[in-house]
């Protein structure tokens, strides 16, 4: 089947069979390099929703931390403040 698709090229010159030749290459790696971007593109959106996360985990717990002292809720308060540190330190656990 590929002399079908080559017909095309049949009687052309050599210098413009080199120019067609070096231009289906060129569209090969512009292919390869944006697969590679898309790729690359895939992944940094995967990592900014991980941290977005993260900050929504962070903000609930400022947002806790916040409440609890306004209200005094000491062991609650706590609890959340030591989540906190675990959050920011990667301490372990206490329970």
């Amino acid at each position: 089947m590929s002399w079908v698709v080559e017909e095309w090229k049949e009687g052309l010159s050599i210098r413009v069979l080199q120019k067609i030749h070096d231009l289906e290459s060129q569209a090969e790696k512009f292919k390869k390099e944006r697969q590679q971007r898309q790729f690359q593109l895939e992944s940094l959106e995967a990592a900014l929703e991980k941290q977005k996360q993260k900050v929504y985990s962070y903000t609930t717990i400022c947002w806790y931390l916040h409440v609890g002292k306004q209200q005094n809720v000491v062991p609650i308060l706590y609890i959340w403040e030591h989540v906190f540190q675990c959050f920011c330190l990667k301490k372990k656990p206490f329970y």
